[in-house]
């Protein structure tokens, strides 16, 4: 199967990274080289098996056999294509970036097999498929975020983000029961086509669940920000092309079945608190990447969003963007990171503007995050602006979301843009070129990616959505407005007041809820624990009850066995007695 063989260059170059110890210099280039074959495979297969469902058979139970289903229809060519082009990138910085030789085979054989495994989800076309490469993003995702296990929270975020996706795997499982017992099938084509039953909604209901795990929504997406203790190319990759857009994209695949069940008001009203959330928790955070994974939930958000107002092309079109411009943000952090000795504090950060190469790509990341004509991030957030002009309370927290990220984002560079007299403090110089060139090569695609909005439309009808992507002028004004509002007033904060360091307000606090976020889950978590522990009581209880019964029976039978002497003339007069008493109980 060709939609298979796509994956088997990377899969492969992965396990020949752990064969390289004592060669680490060859463990980067040999994954590169895999991700750079599969890219080439993934662009040859996405036209010459352009719209094919292709299954094999795996194994069979009762005369029924369960397939391994691929499919390259528009959804799933534009993921594979969106990871095709983001993993070399990603694996290109990290060379510059791992510069430990013990950890280089490890890191870039999880990478290798993360990307795998989203490649392998990304051309599912059945739940089983689906789910295989559902747990592997899950297993690697959590190796990766505690990656660097001898750091003192990393083992605690991979433990927090397995543990919150596993309610979702449970989710998934249980919603796959519901499928097959009312379709007797697994094939998303098949069950699309299909009529609803009257188990769809719950079947789906849980589905959703699952993809509000993956996708890091309320009230699931604290996960997220702690999963910044690994490695920043993880960070880049999760957050860009992998992952955390898993929930987003089978919400995409199964969307008629989402509407069928009638859960696009349950979508659109997660995704909004999610976009609250993210850009509050965005504009008060002061670490680095954490403003970053904040504002990835809020544009998760706006996909489901999008998603919610049955505006599918537009929430495509953001899928695609932010793909680009989240990650040259990352690959930025991540350099200016290693040029401040690591440090994460934005506001003990100096000097970004210092090296023009690094500079540069960052700010056209931070224009196409802020939503400013012409870069991709404008033509992706005025859409769901447009989409969502007949809703007057979603239009209207949307546009207050654009003031707020342009605001934020722009705090973000300028705070970490300042010169400071300590040149010791700052190292640009010796930033790896590898790095440097990544993020040049990523910030390029920002820009191009504009082109997207003109042609997704063409593209998607070919999957049934005909309707084309509408742009509203006055809709494009009121956020350009909005975006100029929030960058005058991040530079009169952060530029002319020259702060040094965060001002921790009450609505400092009234913002970064992500504390009382974080204090609900361990509330939670302790109630289950009480629970659970009372369960157990009552288990020892009933197990004592019955244990009790049995020896006080056990008892009763062991004198009872003393009476059976053998001797015919005391059987004879229990006999007799017997027939006394049975006459007497009836005389009565």
């Amino acid at each position: 199967m060709l939609t298979l063989l796509v994956i088997f260059p990377l899969l492969a170059a992965s396990f020949l990274a752990l064969l390289t110890y004592g060669k680490e210099k060859y463990t980067g280039p040999i994954v590169l080289a895999g991700s750079l074959i599969t890219s080439l495979l993934i662009a040859y297969a996405s036209f010459s098996s352009y719209g094919k469902i292709q299954e094999l058979g795996w194994f069979g139970i009762s005369g029924y056999t369960f397939h391994i289903t691929t499919q390259l229809l528009p959804l799933n060519i534009i993921l594979v294509m969106l990871i095709g082009i983001i993993t070399p990138l990603i694996l290109l910085y990290s060379m510059g970036y791992i510069d430990s030789k013990m950890e280089r085979p490890r890191f870039f054989f999880e990478m290798g097999i993360f990307a795998s495994a989203m490649l392998l989800f990304a051309i599912s076309g059945n739940f089983i498929t689906m789910f295989i490469a559902w747990e592997m993003l899950g297993i690697t995702s959590y190796l990766l975020i505690g990656f660097w296990y001898h750091k003192e929270h990393a083992p605690y975020a991979a433990r927090k983000s397995i543990s919150t996706i596993i309610i979702g795997d449970f989710s998934m499982l249980a919603a796959m029961l519901i499928i097959w017992s009312s379709y007797h099938t697994f094939s998303f084509s098949a069950i699309l086509a299909a009529h609803s039953t009257v188990y769809l909604p719950i079947a789906m209901l849980l589905v959703l669940i699952a993809c509000f795990t993956k996708s890091a929504q309320f009230p699931f997406h604290e996960w997220l920000a702690d999963a910044m203790e690994g490695p920043t190319p993880v960070s880049a990759f999760l957050h860009s092309s992998t992952m955390v857009k898993a929930g987003v994209f089978l919400v995409l695949v199964l969307s008629p079945l989402f509407f069928k069940a009638g859960l696009s008001e349950l979508i659109l009203s997660i995704g909004m608190i999610s976009v609250v959330l993210g850009a509050s928790n965005a504009i008060s955070s002061h670490h680095i990447k954490k403003i970053l994974a904040y504002s990835t939930i809020e544009d998760l958000g706006l996909m489901f969003v999008a998603i919610g107002l049955h505006a599918i092309i537009a929430a495509v079109l953001f899928f695609i963007v932010q793909a680009f411009y989240k990650a040259v943000l990352f690959m930025s952090a991540g350099s200016i990171m290693r040029a401040n000795n690591e440090e994460e504090d934005i506001y003990k950060l100096y000097g970004s503007s210092r090296r023009k190469s690094l500079y540069v790509p960052m700010l056209i990341g931070v224009v196409s995050i802020a939503g400013i004509f012409p870069l991709s991030g404008f033509f992706g957030k005025a859409a769901i602006d447009t989409a969502a002009s007949s809703n007057i309370f979603a239009y209207a927290i949307l546009v207050i979301i654009d003031f707020a990220t342009s605001a934020y984002i722009f705090r973000w560079m300028f705070i970490h843009s300042r010169k400071n007299s300590k040149a010791h403090q700052s190292n640009y110089a010796q930033i790896p070129r590898s790095m440097i060139c990544a993020g040049a090569i990523t910030s390029a695609l920002v820009i191009l990616a504009a082109v997207v909005f003109f042609y997704i439309s063409g593209f998607l009808s070919y999957y049934g959505y005909s309707a084309s992507l509408p742009l509203s002028l006055l809709d494009s004004i009121i956020e350009t407005v909005a975006v100029a509002l929030g960058i005058a007033l991040s530079y009169k904060l952060f530029v002319l007041a020259k702060p040094t360091g965060a001002i921790k307000t009450r609505l400092y606090y009234a913002l970064f809820n992500s504390v009382l976020v974080n204090a609900a889950y361990s509330y939670i978590a302790n109630a289950i624990m009480y629970f659970a522990e009372g369960i157990n009581v009552l288990d020892e209880l009933i197990y004592g009850f019955f244990a009790s019964g049995g020896e006080g029976i056990v008892a009763i039978s062991n004198k009872l066995r003393l009476i059976v002497t053998g001797d015919t003339n005391n059987y004879l007069i229990a006999f007799v007695a017997g027939i006394i008493l049975i006459i007497l109980l009836l005389l009565v």
